[in-house]
């Protein structure tokens, strides 16, 4: 019973941080403090579909101009649209530029019991932590997968043996799901929506019309050589990419792979992004967005790079079924799938020559 109940809460975490934005149903936290105090930052919540929008109801709904999903509260439903606010913003999101939200990009609402939202605290935090660690999470499940089919084995009846590929199977199976799940949702982003205007203002985040600006990003991520990172823009141009040392590199991603390593000590730093945003004809809010996309550094960077331009997903599988395949092909080739689980001590009788 404590083995499928481990083996469940470990694929609902997989389900949770898999499910995408606009689902249905999901488990999502936010961000920023827009929506502070009812929802802090990093804290996560439940998704629900909803009917008719009401006045009051905090939805989570697709913005075009920011290019993400956004989570604020209805405080007006016109036969137009829907006026969106965060409870920590001082003004609407239409005051500030934004259009009415339409029904059809309304993805749901968040769960209420009574008249509070359910928050799951440090959400955010949680799985920013599992993602940059997503090696040990995998290890701890693949580990506990091995030593509850062992222990399994010991209870089921003479007339059933467990073969070795009865268990090696699943857990290679679990490590390549879970590591491509894992590195598809290591992506950084920084989304930031300017209003170009007429004339020059001292507003943050806006723009002149006819006039590029520039603009330096800190990202936070994992810090690790042996990962390659692809970064790509929307809205602007990368200058310049300072990493953690301070020296400065050139904007595009980096061709050499160092090889990886998933026991390799993770650290958390911050790069800064030198941008450049090109000029604006009209006036209006201007949507960009940078994001940085870490891999096993396991093939070239450019291959890396070229996959990642067909997609990103095929990225991931591609880097992570090439980090565990050496080990597989190792397993398939030179080990007796076909071998019942014994003990230690019989493995090695074997190995050295049969029982004496």
């Amino acid at each position: 019973m404590i083995h499928k109940a481990g083996i469940a809460i470990g694929l609902l975490i997989l389900i949770a941080i898999a499910v995408p934005a606009g689902a249905p149903l999901q488990i999502s936290y936010v961000s920023s403090d827009s929506m502070s105090p009812t929802i802090d930052t990093n804290e996560g919540y439940v998704l629900v579909p909803v009917g008719t929008v009401q006045p009051g109801d905090i939805i989570t709904f697709y913005s075009e101009e920011r290019a993400t999903y956004v989570t604020h509260r209805a405080t007006q439903v016109t036969p137009d649209g829907i006026v969106t606010k965060g409870d920590g913003n001082p003004s609407t999101d239409q005051a500030s530029g934004y259009p009415l939200v339409k029904p059809s990009d309304v993805s749901g609402k968040l769960l209420t019991v009574g008249n509070s939202v359910v928050v799951i605290p440090y959400l955010g935090t949680l799985l920013g932590t599992i993602t940059s660690y997503w090696y040990v999470v995998v290890g701890t499940l693949a580990g506990y997968l091995l030593v509850g089919g062992s222990s399994s084995d010991r209870r089921r009846t003479r007339t059933h043996v467990l073969r070795s590929r009865e268990i090696v199977l699943p857990v290679v199976v679990l490590v390549f799901v879970s590591g491509v799940v894992f590195v598809s949702l290591g992506a950084v982003q920084e989304t930031e929506v300017y209003t170009v205007t007429e004339q020059p203002t001292p507003i943050p985040s806006t723009l002149t019309v006819g006039e590029s600006a520039t603009e330096s990003i800190s990202l936070q991520m994992t810090k690790s050589p042996f990962a390659h990172v692809v970064t790509e823009t929307d809205g602007m141009e990368i200058v310049r990419i300072s990493p953690e040392s301070g020296t400065a590199v050139d904007s595009q991603p980096s061709a050499e792979a160092m090889g990886w390593l998933p026991w390799h000590p993770f650290e958390s730093s911050t790069r800064t992004i030198d941008t450049r945003i090109p000029a604006q004809e009209t006036t209006g809010p201007h949507a960009t967005s940078i994001r940085m996309h870490p891999y096993p550094a396991v093939l070239p960077g450019k291959l890396i790079t070229r996959l990642h331009g067909i997609h990103p997903l095929i990225a991931a599988i591609s880097t992570v079924g090439t980090s565990i395949l050496p080990l597989s092909l190792v397993y398939w080739l030179f080990v007796d799938t076909t071998a019942p689980l014994r003990s230690g001590r019989s493995r090695l009788e074997r190995t050295l020559g049969g029982r004496r």
